[in-house]
């Protein structure tokens, strides 16, 4: 078993020392098509280069044409992240940690985001760059941290029985819908703690 795999993506990755730090112990790494131009950006090797190979630069295959397995995947029903995706599966990971999912285009950020839905349950996923760090989750999660790091708590669907501890503005068995946003909360010591019965709401800590 290949216990924690990285994906990159081709978004914003602007602390290469962070993003480098951050790949030291992956088992393997997966580029998203384009994500190939930042992992050379960054300065490792990825095993795999996945995509339709659009975005990605000619520069960038030629470097890793002997360093790495590049597969063209042509289906357009699928984004590059969820080619990544569906390949970093196929290894039964404990954890999957996504980079460059974020950038200047909404509509892939946000698609990007919504892929966390598309992860078995039993897999950590996580989004993280040197600002913001996103969780999908689907039940109780408990959240280390220190004194005043910033934690949104944000629906994604209806959510029934949402309560949170160590935090600096709790709620208790909250019926909520997608409507309503949790934003910018504070851990109020080493730990904090969100339980709901029902639903999936994502868990954004930002780092100032």
């Amino acid at each position: 078993m290949k216990n924690k795999i990285a994906i990159i993506a081709n978004g914003y990755v602007r602390n290469l020392d962070f993003h480098r730090s951050l790949l030291k112990d992956a088992d393997i790494i997966i580029c998203a098509d384009g994500g190939a131009d930042n992992a050379k950006k960054i300065g490792v090797i990825p095993n795999y280069i996945i995509g339709d190979l659009d975005s990605v630069s000619k520069s960038s295959i030629e470097f890793f044409n002997n360093k790495s397995k590049i597969i063209k995947d042509n289906n357009q029903d699928k984004t590059d992240l969820e080619h990544a995706l569906f390949l970093a599966e196929t290894f039964n990971p404990s954890e999957i940690l996504i980079m460059g999912a974020i950038g200047d285009r909404i509509d892939h950020t946000l698609a990007n985001i919504m892929c966390l839905d598309k992860i078995k349950t039993d897999i950590k996923a996580e989004i993280i760059d040197n600002k913001n760090s996103i969780q999908l989750v689907k039940n109780r999660i408990e959240i280390k941290g220190k004194k005043d790091d910033i934690i949104s708590v944000v629906p994604i669907t209806d959510v029934d029985n949402l309560s949170y501890t160590g935090l600096k503005w709790n709620v208790k068995n909250l019926d909520t819908d997608i409507g309503w946003f949790g934003i910018s909360n504070k851990v109020t010591d080493g730990k904090a703690v969100i339980d709901f019965s029902k639903g999936k709401i994502l868990i954004i800590r930002v780092r100032e």
